[in-house]
């Protein structure tokens, strides 16, 4: 009996194959690197690293239990797959390579020809967990022995990352208004990772001195209705389906208000509308969804969104400041989504903006918050990263700082497989020499 696409996942993770591969047509193979599980959010494996008759090339995997599967998932008319450089099955009943949205033919990889092992040998309780970044541990001995090292090593990363989305952050603050950096950065967290460029082309299209100025003619009530049906309506989601109102809870009047004010302002629909990606999108992640948290913080600033952020910022009670702003309005940010804003734009955003305008009170205070601020939950990325480093027993992360270090030693490290150059291998190799005995 073929097995299940999960269990094809496991046997492309532990490369649980022999070292002779070939494509069905043929053609050496040789896999590098086996590429790291998106839980099935796209292609299967992500970032793989092939080599094909010599030819190196990096791109997406995509297992299927049989090739015919490529199309009858719609695979051949997606744009999120259109990196796919192998098509890995269980059982080629096309006989041919199939084809990406954009033409290119993918070749195919017949895993049932190859393998070292049996399926039913294969126990997910004694296998690295799905989205395992490598095959071993980087520093398992000292996660058990010595912990507080390596947290005070995620966080010195943490204070790497920091220190270059400042720099990038002061970049922007040489051309364009303090206040538009801001909200291009809100609207490029919301977009998360699929759909950041979409979202950054509705703040570009979009100025923030033209929506406030539209927003602050209005009664407070009234500025919801109006940020929402200009975002929605610039991006292209207007007039919505009934699926897309359906992933957020408003009432129909309001969905009626949106579409209206839209169709009166007969405003130009930006270059964003050919940029979402949709497809396997968390109901949370979708854009709709998103362009509301973003009108219900621009609605819900009192003297202008710059304003109302830094005021909050020079309280003594910053964090809870900030986080009951993000969290309140007619489409509030869920917590998680909440503290990595708070992480990721808002103290970069008031460093940058300290340094800019030379104000040390602001400084001080957004530094303060950094050092403060607790550990959130930490998405997929943070948890896979620390399991690669510390294996059977992870540290229990205690700040922002070591979260955002683990981001860091991920884009830095781990994507691009860059062992030698991680601090973690570092601390291993220093205390594994004889010099450290």
């Amino acid at each position: 009996m073929a097995p299940d696409e999960l269990t094809l996942a496991y046997l492309w993770q532990e490369q649980a194959l022999a070292t002779d591969l070939c494509t069905a047509d043929g053609c050496a193979l040789r896999v590098i690197y086996r590429g790291v599980w998106t839980h099935r959010r796209g292609p299967d494996f992500a970032g793989a690293l092939l080599e094909f008759d010599g030819q190196l090339v990096s791109g997406d995997v995509e297992l299927h239990v049989r090739s015919s599967d490529w199309y009858t998932h719609g695979h051949h008319e997606d744009p999120a797959y259109d990196r796919v450089v192998l098509h890995a099955v269980w059982e080629d009943d096309l006989h041919q390579p199939v084809r990406r949205r954009d033409g290119a033919r993918v070749p195919t990889l017949e895993l049932a020809r190859f393998l070292v092992t049996t399926a039913e040998q294969l126990s997910p309780a004694s296998l690295r967990p799905l989205g395992a970044l490598g095959f071993t541990h980087c520093a398992p001995e000292i996660a058990a022995t010595q912990p507080e090292i390596l947290h005070r090593l995620f966080e010195h990363a943490g204070d790497d990352r920091l220190r270059e989305k400042v720099a990038r952050i002061q970049a922007r603050l040489s051309d364009e208004s303090p206040a538009q950096t801001l909200f291009w950065l809100l609207a490029d967290a919301l977009g998360y990772h699929q759909n950041r460029e979409g979202m950054r082309a509705v703040a570009e299209a979009l100025p923030l001195l033209h929506l406030e100025a539209r927003l602050y003619s209005l009664a407070p009530e009234q500025r919801f209705p109006m940020a929402a049906a200009l975002l929605l309506g610039t991006a292209g989601f207007l007039p919505l389906s009934d699926a897309e109102r359906a992933r957020v809870d408003l009432p129909a009047r309001l969905w009626q208000e949106f579409e209206a004010l839209w169709n009166r302002l007969a405003l130009p629909v930006a270059p964003a509308r050919t940029l979402w990606r949709l497809a396997s999108v968390r109901p949370t992640n979708h854009p709709v969804r998103r362009l509301l948290n973003l009108a219900s913080l621009l609605a819900t600033a009192q003297r202008g969104l710059l304003a109302d952020v830094l005021e909050r910022l020079a309280t003594a009670q910053s964090h809870r400041q900030l986080l009951a702003w993000l969290r309140t309005g007619p489409v509030p940010l869920g917590q998680d989504r909440a503290h990595e804003v708070i992480a990721n734009v808002l103290i970069p955003f008031a460093l940058g903006y300290a340094e800019w305008i030379a104000d040390d009170r602001l400084r001080e205070a957004a530094a303060q918050l950094w050092q403060e601020l607790p550990a959130g939950r930490g998405n997929q990325l943070v948890r896979a990263t620390l399991e690669q480093v510390c294996g059977p027993t992870p540290i229990r992360l205690r700040s922002a700082r070591a979260e955002q270090g683990l981001l860091h030693l991920h884009h830095r490290g781990c994507r691009e497989r860059r062992c030698w150059e991680c601090p973690v291998a570092h601390l291993v190799l220093s205390r594994s020499s004889p010099h450290s005995l």
